[in-house]
């Protein structure tokens, strides 16, 4: 069983500050066209879609510029192994979550437009590739060890989903919403921290193996409740209060773990 580190006050940088900068910072550059664009209510130019496209690498590169100054990139790349049983479980989670909150919601009288939302169109079956893993690397495999070992499992992975919905800043500007979309982006700010503690709980129980993070986050892609109409609040509001009860289980045994360590 893979130990949780112990946070320890006032030690040395771990570089993941630096990293959590540069990868906003590169994101938000390479996505600034194309927001640009939808802004001022036009098409983006072509340069634009492929800068969007580059936008989700932006942690990689980060974990790439950052653990290759610091000689660290072995232990960012090294840790793949994990047990299919954990990959598969964390490739159906958000299926199995967002499920739940379907259930729900139609217990309550609501009619979920569809109980499997998958890609459907050649853009969304490339974000499924290249979004885990253009991301996991730099959050999970190199940003949430170092955040783990200065605040602790809880508020390390809280902290990290801050960040992770920072992130997404840019992606909030679209073209539906002709600009910067507030619903959208306040929901990830929530949600994203929430995620970040389920991830850590599998990610831990796989002893830090790189597969069930991008596992994880390409489950998200393969269903996505985000596409539920916004006339009807209660499934995201049931989604949430779904995702917020996970959360505390998960951080729990997190601190269980961290303690036992």
């Amino acid at each position: 069983m893979t130990s949780i580190p112990v946070a320890i006050p006032g030690r040395a940088s771990t570089g993941a500050l630096a990293f959590c900068a540069l990868a906003c910072a590169l994101t938000w550059v390479l996505a600034a066209p194309a927001a640009a664009a939808w802004v001022q209510h036009r098409m983006p130019p072509a340069y634009a879609v492929g800068c969007a496209g580059l936008s989700a690498f932006g942690p990689l590169l980060a974990a790439l510029t950052v653990g290759g100054r610091r000689r660290e990139l072995r232990q960012v790349f090294g840790r793949w192994r994990a047990a299919p049983t954990w990959v598969l479980l964390a490739l159906a989670a958000p299926f199995l979550v967002h499920t739940v909150a379907r259930a729900l919601f139609a217990a309550i009288g609501g009619h979920p437009v569809r109980w499997w939302d998958a890609p459907f169109t050649p853009e969304a079956v490339a974000a499924l590739v290249v979004f885990p893993f253009g991301e996991e690397i730099g959050w999970r495999g190199f940003a949430y060890p170092r955040m783990v070992e200065r605040l602790g499992p809880v508020r390390g992975s809280l902290a990290l989903g801050a960040v992770w919905g920072l992130w997404h800043l840019m992606y909030a500007i679209t073209p539906a919403a002709a600009g910067f979309d507030p619903f959208e982006f306040g929901m990830t700010m929530i949600e994203l921290p929430l995620y970040s503690l389920l991830i850590a709980w599998v990610f831990e129980r796989a002893h830090r193996g790189l597969w069930v993070a991008v596992a994880f986050h390409g489950g998200a892609h393969l269903d996505h409740l985000e596409r539920a109409p916004r006339t009807d609040l209660r499934l995201h509001v049931i989604h949430m209060v779904v995702v917020a009860a996970l959360a505390i289980v998960a951080a729990r045994s997190l601190s269980r773990r961290a303690a036992r360590a």
